[in-house]
């Protein structure tokens, strides 16, 4: 893991094993979404901690004061570092890892397979009119 200087950092979600990298003052969750990537999470204000995950490696920073007991959560384990992506801005390298039902979700999967219908538009002479054509892929 590098040491706290300022720029990006690696975000190595576990249990998918998917590197994700965080911008200077950019959220964990943040992070994903601009990449194409989703998790679970819902008021992303820090309130609510369904996005809490464990910080197998790595420090964080809250720029925005969240609630210890939101970050630990209804049973805490002392020996378990917690942490809430949509708040936590790294300052080193991460491991983290997902809750049992939380899971990674591309939302940009088959944008780079698909093939747009293709519609043209051409006059013929005899008739005048538009007539449309699909090209088959």
């Amino acid at each position: 893991m590098s040491a706290h200087t300022d720029g990006p950092r690696t975000v190595t979600i576990r249990p998918d094993g998917v590197e994700i990298v965080a911008r200077e003052r950019e959220t964990i969750v943040d992070a994903l979404r601009r990449q194409g990537l989703r998790t679970r999470y819902k008021c992303r204000r820090g309130g609510c901690g369904a996005c809490r995950a464990i910080l197998v490696e790595g420090e964080v920073i809250y720029p925005k004061p969240v609630s210890e007991k939101v970050i630990e959560g209804p049973r805490p384990r002392p020996d378990v570092r917690n942490c809430l992506p949509c708040r936590a801005t790294p300052v080193t390298d991460l491991v983290i890892e997902l809750g049992p039902r939380d899971r990674i979700v591309n939302v940009l999967t088959g944008l780079d397979t698909a093939r747009p219908n293709t519609i043209t538009a051409r006059q013929t002479p005899s008739t005048s009119s538009t007539r449309k054509e699909q090209s088959c892929p």
